[in-house]
């Protein structure tokens, strides 16, 4: 997702205007991986300032699409 979907543009731009996204690879983060169920990669949380988890978007996903996903927390 790194190379193709986080690369695209419009969607970089929106993401850093509206989120503090942060990547982080599963195998050096082993306790957050299990605390938060992650269960395959890639995996996208969307957590509340308090932990929450908001939404979850497992696998990849094109940058449309994963735009869309997005905007449905917002």
């Amino acid at each position: 997702m790194v190379r193709e979907t986080h690369a695209d543009s419009n969607l970089a731009s929106w993401l850093n205007d509206k989120y503090i996204p942060v990547r982080l690879e599963g195998r050096s983060h082993v306790e957050l991986a299990q605390k938060w169920n992650v269960r395959g990669v890639p995996t996208t949380l969307i957590l509340s300032p308090q932990e929450q988890e908001l939404h979850r978007i497992d696998g990849f996903q094109p940058a449309d699409t994963y735009l869309t996903e997005l905007k449905k927390v917002r």
